[in-house]
């Protein structure tokens, strides 16, 4: 979005310049008459207003090549409409193109590599030509995307209900001077422009490549063309590299081009005070490096040259910053060289491109422009180089496409664990092709003999170890002495042959730990680090560390750290620490492991601890050399006592989205970087003690990526090809060219058909015999060496439109244009006639013919119906095909919508438009809103109906406000009619809201009115959250604003009632008659200042502690309420009913909430008055209320008295004692409960378990005893501070168990609905058992607990049966019986008898009552028996 930004305001500032310049101009064709002081300063004040740079008259004066340290250049919006925050554009992807975006007026899609689209370079719109999308190109596009696809219906996408202009907006793509130019250059004012990406050369190297293309480096000589090249840098997204042009310095001040034309002066366009451009600087991207030699070996892994005549101790030095060779503000090096050139880079101190001075042997990217490219042939040659792969060849299966042989998959670097050669005895490599015929393969090991790379073919044949399968290359028993090395296939078939990028073969090992390690020493609260020692290994390894025995591994947390570099790091060492460790190291590439030797770590004691400081060169980057698409870690570790805290900064911003913090903070992640990760991150380490922080560079490298990859090619004989290919590298690509997969020396090439220059193959005169194969272009650094191909087939074929013939029908609309294209395949390109009803037609009137072939008829008539040949021909023959046009009636509206609908927010829309045709088409109506298609139902809420021609909208909001358009649509053409609908509502959100003035509670801020929507605006409501409370909250509401500047209509208003030293963002709503408006965009923070605290604290109270304590709480106050730093309290205190009051100040780290003061020993539970005062920087608080608490209370110094216990049952005693009395004296606070202390008689006293009754009540029950067992029992009264003394003992026995055997035999009988009779047998009591007292019949209904049974008692000596009238008819119940003694309740019966009681009949007469009380008992004792016996079963 900034990118589009600044992009429209530099249209803006551009078109003012173009208007300006030409006013000059016309100005400046008149007599050049002196001017005087009122025409001057007119003529600044327009050149000014226009954005244009001020002339300057300069007085002469001797050269002398220093620049001015203090010049402060003045920001101007000619170059980047305006200013950015140069913080987020830091650091650009150059592999991302910004304004080719969904919603940039520039955004084509497709695939979009290095800012660049690969259709699209240089925003050349040659693959978007035509206005509206007329047809030009035809079925089968040679060109691609050269203009629509043919249409037969040549329906004119040109907009107009009235048909009128039909034809008139045509743009012809062979007329469009856009095209002149070549791919991949931009075309203005009749020169065409190439701004290189790669290689970066230095300048006489740059001129080089030039030269090759027909061009030369920019001459920058007038204003009109420097916008021109910044408009293109700002849309290229190129601000980390800097472009050479041609000028160089001749004087002071004085910058003169190649062509001896004045370097164009624009005041502010220097910037002398950065060397290079800041991102470059952090890049390092070896721009140095400087190449001379012209036989490099293209194939050494890491091949960097620089053999600069008597400047190899530059390279020596510093190859990637000559300003540290040079020194800050040298002109001169120690070898003379000179910042004489001069280069476009981005100035991240003025925040926009700029000239720069530099040095001849820098290396950069550079700009060419050339006059002798632009030629309006080069769209044929567009058009030739946009030829499918199978132009020319008559395809009948789809599938079998004769095609040169292409990479599908790459062969990868392989590590061969030789730990495991008992287990795999093979190594494999894999590469595959595609093409047709299917390619065979050969694969190559690359040797190094006596400096020279070699590349030996591996035959299977003469040696066994080899076998290829396909693209598979296997080893067996493979051998690090014969077979580590790079390896590459080469995949051939009869079209050509391509090799594959290069995979090196690596054997990985570990050797053995040494058998023994001494000990390790450290002290307590010091750091420790522990180092590993691996053995020798390749590759790398993972780390672990066992503690005591293996696996038991050392698990990391705060304190403890297990680093990628292996060690074992204690941010301080604790006597747990003490221990027996181990290393175990561990392979990436497989399971391989090795454990180290166990060894001691002794600690000893140490009064003192260790500051807190970086552990050893932390913070680490992990790998050291970053390299693009991996993931990296930093690490952070601290030594220090208290244990650290760590936090991670980008730059002093938050971290990008796709890193992460893990490991207790210590460790960042940045998963699949990019460059866009480039920079400085910081780790913060912070304790109670201290903080401190350092920081890291983190420098991605990139392997090549094509950029502009090589595309087939299908030329005609005898003529000439141009290959081009482009990469993004960090450190920059250079460049071979390889035919058949044999690299093309360009010293042994025959340089008049062949012309090498880099990244660019041209070949003239093109042969079939000579010229066909495949090629490859390998873009090489020091990481990796990528390639690129590409087939050239040289064609010589006559006229064919076997496969794109014109159609037989073509359907034109009266007064509307006709499109008619002539597309055939042929070699070379073809001349076109035109014949209507066998009569020739030529290019006049309302008919043109185009050099492609294609036929306009504009506008065409019925006269214009007939039969039309198109007959295509060249030198090796002639075809032609036939078309039938036929001219339908136009479309034209007879109803349509108002052109401007009002309405409100939640009112209906109803639109309608209809329109008269011709019979014989098909039309459909199309609604659209603001250019988008508007579906039934489009939002899924019911709101947007669309039938046929009618588009109803109900509930409208203020997004349905617009343009709503009524699109007829036919095989023929198109119409359209607009509704312009205002929708009526709250107003639209506020901008600009900032603050122009604050305090500690009251601020003035100033916005700028939203949108009215209809209705005047009423009043504001002004929104606030601060960095305690993220949540938007009215602070001011009916707010009645004044207007402070009435050309931007700038509103300002008091807001009241703010919290001193809080973090403000600001919102305004803006209210009217018909709602609140939407919230504007926060404004930036704004601290208010500090003041005191306005509120005491809260919750004053206290109480508890040890005696003589007198101890005081609070809640402390909130962040918010603080309103300072340095918050801390004073508390207050005296004795109820004193006078003078005590105080003490707080003053803690920690704000909390609590203070213990020291008050006489015998005030124990006293009555105390205390209150607190809150106090920060700035001065005291209110106080508090006062509160009454007591002290701390002293342990109750009486026991209780004559305690007694008396069983209860077999496991529980009741126990009791006199009431204590309750004095201050002897409680000595507030009596909480009792404390029961028992033991069985026979047992010590130190046995004795307690019990603890939190109740005041003189008695308490003991359970959980034995039966039959003598206890002793003491009680003590216990209070806040402890227990008191003991009261004595007292011996009791528990009784005898409960009876264990249940009551047996157990039956009910039903004697009326609400009555019935239980029977059971005696229990007979064991010796160790009380005596019965009597038994329970448990009864409860069925669906309750059998808690809310009733218990009805049959004493010992009664008839052992029991009538229970007291049951509901209807209701159905369980019943069970117990036997009950002193000892407790004995076990029940079982099972649990279920019986369903009968229901009663209202019947007068005696015998029929009497007959249905019968009948109920009957069932219910039928019932009954069923239940039991079912229950047994």
């Amino acid at each position: 979005m900034k990118l589009n930004q600044v992009t429209m305001s530099a249209h803006h500032h551009y078109g003012l310049m173009i208007v300006t310049l030409l006013l000059l101009l016309a100005t400046a064709t008149k007599a050049q008459l002196p001017l005087n002081d009122l025409q001057q300063q007119q003529l600044q004040q327009q050149q000014q207003q226009a954005g244009l740079p001020q002339p300057q008259v300069q007085d002469p004066q001797t050269y002398q090549p220093s620049y001015n340290k203090d010049y402060s250049p003045r920001y101007n919006p000619l170059y980047t409409g305006q200013q950015q925050n140069p913080e987020n554009v830091l650091y650009d992807n150059p592999l991302q193109d910004y304004n080719n975006q969904p919603g940039s007026p520039n955004y084509v899609g497709g695939s979009n590599i290095g800012g660049v689209n690969q259709q699209n370079y240089n925003n050349n719109n040659f693959n978007n030509l035509g206005v509206g999308g007329a047809n030009v190109a035809g079925p089968g596009n040679l060109g691609g995307n050269l203009g629509p696809q043919y249409d037969p219906f040549n329906r004119n996408t040109i907009t107009n209900s009235n048909n009128n202009n039909a034809g008139l907006g045509y743009r012809d793509i062979f007329t469009d001077e856009d095209n002149f130019c070549p791919e991949y250059w931009v075309s203005h004012r009749q020169t065409c422009y190439r701004f290189i990406r790669s290689p970066k050369r230095n300048w006489a190297e740059a001129r080089k490549i030039c030269k090759a293309y027909t061009a030369d480096l920019i001459n920058v000589d007038n204003v009109e063309k420097h916008a021109f090249i910044l408009k293109n840098l700002i849309l290229q997204n190129q601000r980390q590299n800097r472009f050479f042009i041609s000028a160089r310095q001749t004087g002071p001040q004085n910058w003169v081009n190649d062509d001896n034309t004045q370097l164009v002066h624009i005041e502010d366009s220097f910037a002398f005070d950065e060397q290079q451009a800041l991102e470059n600087e952090d890049l390092i991207d070896n721009r140095f490096l400087v190449q001379s030699n012209r036989n490099f070996n293209p194939n050494a892994a890491n091949q960097y040259y620089n053999t600069m005549t008597g400047t190899t101790n530059i390279n020596q030095r510093n190859q990637n910053n000559l300003r540290g060779y040079f020194g800050p503000n040298q002109p001169y090096g120690d070898n003379g060289y000179v910042r004489d050139r001069v280069v476009y880079a981005y100035s991240r101190k003025n925040d926009r491109w700029m000239f720069m001075p530099a040095y001849e042997i820098e290396l950069n990217l550079f700009i060419c422009e050339s006059k002798a490219l632009y030629n309006p042939d080069n769209v044929h040659i567009k058009l030739d180089d946009k030829r499918p792969y199978d132009y020319g060849m008559d395809i009948r299966d789809y599938e079998r496409v004769p095609r040169g042989p292409f990479f599908v998959r790459q062969p990868n670097d392989t590590t061969y664990d030789v730990n495991k050669n008992r287990l795999i005895d093979d190594v494999s490599l894999r590469c595959l092709a595609g093409g047709f015929p299917t390619p065979t393969y050969e694969w190559y090991r690359e040797v190094y003999i006596n400096d020279t790379l070699e590349y030996h073919r591996i035959d299977p044949l003469t040696n066994d170890r080899y076998t290829i399968s396909g693209g598979n290359l296997i080893i067996y028993k493979p051998s690090q002495a014969l077979d580590q090395g790079s390896y590459h296939c080469v995949a051939a078939n009869k079209f050509g042959s391509v090799r594959s990028e290069s995979a090196n073969l690596n054997f990985g090992f570990i050797m053995e730990f040494n058998l023994k390690r001494s000990a390790e020493t450290s002290e307590m609260n010091w750091g420790k680090a522990i180092f590993c020692d691996p053995p020798q290994h390749y590759p790398a390894i993972k780390f672990y560390w066992a503690r005591d025995y293996f696996p038991n591994f050392v698990e990391e947390d705060q304190r403890v750290f297990v680093s990628y570099d292996g060690a074992l790091y204690f941010s301080f060492i604790e006597t747990v620490d003490r221990a027996n460790y181990s290393c175990t190291v561990q392979t990436i590439v497989s399971d391989t492991g090795r454990n180290g030797p166990f060894f001691p770590l002794r600690v000893t004691p140490n009064s003192n601890y260790q500051a807190l400081i970086f552990a050893n060169t932390f913070p680490k980057v992990f790998p050291e050399a970053p390299v693009a698409g991996e993931d990296i870690r930093l690490e952070c570790m601290a030594f220090g006592y208290p244990i650290p805290s760590y936090n991670w900064t980008r730059n002093g911003q938050t971290l990008q989205r796709n890193a992460y913090i893990t490991s207790y903070g210590r460790v960042l992640v940045i998963r699949n970087a990019t460059t866009n990760d480039n920079g400085q991150y910081t780790c913060s380490i912070t304790n109670p003690r201290t903080s401190l922080s350092k920081s890291v560079f983190i420098n991605i490298q990139m392997k090549p990526e094509f950029t502009i990859p090589l595309k087939d090619m299908i030329k005609d004989y005898n003529s000439d090809v141009t290959f081009i290919c482009e990469s993004f590298a960090i450190p920059d690509a250079n460049y071979t060219w390889y035919k058949n997969a044999e690299r093309l020396d360009p010293l042994t090439v025959n340089r008049d058909r062949y012309v090498i220059q880099d990244n660019v193959l041209t070949i003239k005169f093109l042969e079939k015999d000579k010229d066909e194969g495949m090629y490859q272009c390998g873009a090489q650094n020091q990481l990796k060496t990528s390639f690129s191909s590409a087939q050239l087939r040289v064609l010589s074929m006559k006229p064919s439109f076997k496969k794109y013939p014109l159609e037989s029908e073509i359907y034109g609309v009266y007064n509307g244009n006709t499109t008619i294209v002539c597309n055939p395949e042929a070699a070379p390109r073809p001349k076109f006639q035109w014949k209507k009803d066998g009569q020739v037609i030529g290019s006049g009137g309302h008919r043109r013919i185009l050099p492609s072939g294609t036929l306009i008829i504009a506008p065409t008539s019925r006269d214009d119906e007939g039969l039309y040949s198109c007959i295509a021909s060249n030198q090796a023959g002639t075809d032609e095909s036939h078309a039938r046009v036929i001219v339908l009636q136009e479309i034209r509206f007879v109803r349509t919508p108002p052109q401007r609908i009002v309405s409100r927010e939640h009112d209906i829309i109803y639109l309608h438009c209809e329109a008269a045709f011709d019979e014989l088409l098909d039309i459909a109506y199309v609604w659209k809103h603001n250019g988008a298609k508007l579906r039934n139902d489009h939002d899924g809420t019911q709101r947007i109906i669309v039938d046929w021609n009618s588009l109803t909208v109900h509930n409208i909001t203020m997004r349905d406000a617009g343009d709503y358009e009524c699109v007829v649509q036919s095989a023929v053409n198109e119409i359209s009619t607009k509704t312009n609908v205002i929708i009526e509502g709250a107003p639209g959100a506020p901008g600009g809201v900032q603050v122009i003035e604050i305090g500690k509670t009251k601020a003035i801020i100033e916005w700028v009115d939203g949108v009215n929507n209809g209705r005047p605006i009423r009043y504001y409501n002004i929104l606030g959250r601060t960095n305690w409370n993220r949540t938007w909250v009215n602070v001011s509401t009916h707010v009645q604003a004044r207007e402070v500047d009435r050309y931007t209509s700038r509103q300002q208003a008091e807001v009241t009632n703010l919290t001193p030293w809080s973090s403000y963002e600001f919102s305004v709503t803006a209210v009217n008659d018909l709602g609140i408006g939407t919230p504007s965009a926060p404004s930036p923070i704004y601290s208010t200042h500090s003041d005191k605290p306005y509120i005491a604290p809260r919750n004053v109270g206290g109480g508890g502690g040890k005696i003589g304590d007198l101890t005081i709480t609070w809640q402390p106050l909130l962040p918010e309420q603080q309103h300072s730093h340095g918050i801390h309290y004073k508390v207050f205190w005296k004795l109820k009913g004193s006078l003078e009051w005590a105080s003490d100040i707080i003053k803690k780290q920690e704000n909390i909430g609590i203070a213990v003061v020291n008050i006489p020993l015998n005030n124990y539970y006293t009555e105390y008055e205390v209150k607190v005062q809150a106090i920060n920087d700035i001065g005291k608080g209110p106080e508090s209320e006062t509160v009454v608490i007591h002290s701390a209370e002293d342990m109750p110094q009486v026991a209780p008295q004559k305690p007694f216990a008396l069983a209860y049952n077999s496991t529980c005693f009741n126990v009791t004692w006199n009431p204590i009395d309750m004095s201050r004296e002897n409680i000595r606070g507030k009596l909480i409960g009792h404390r029961l202390k028992y033991w069985k008689t026979e047992h010590q006293e130190e046995d004795a378990v307690y019990y603890l009754s939190r109740t005041t009540r003189n008695w308490a029950l003991i359970v959980g005893l034995q039966p039959d067992t003598y206890y002793f029992v003491k009680v003590m009264a216990y209070n806040a501070a402890g227990e008191g003394p003991e009261s004595e003992r007292f011996e009791e026995r528990t009784y005898r168990k409960a009876p264990q055997k249940p009551p047996s035999s157990v039956h009910v009988y039903g004697i009326n609905p609400s009555t019935v009779r239980v029977v059971w047998r005696y229990v007979s009591p064991a010796q160790d058992e009380e005596p019965i007292e009597g038994y329970k019949v448990r009864i409860w209904e069925t669906d309750q607990n059998m808690i809310t049974a009733n218990n009805t008692i049959v004493p010992i000596g009664e008839k052992l049966e029991k009538y229970i009238n007291t049951l509901t008819p209807g209701k159905s119940y369980n019943m069970r019986v117990l036997a009950f003694s002193n000892g407790g309740d004995g076990r029940m019966s079982s099972p649990t008898l279920r019986f369903q009681m009968g229901r009663t009949a209202r019947n007068a007469a005696n015998t029929r009552y009497a007959h249905n009380i019968n009948t109920a008992l009957i069932l219910s004792v039928l019932l009954f028996i069923t239940t039991f016996l079912y229950t047994n079963n």
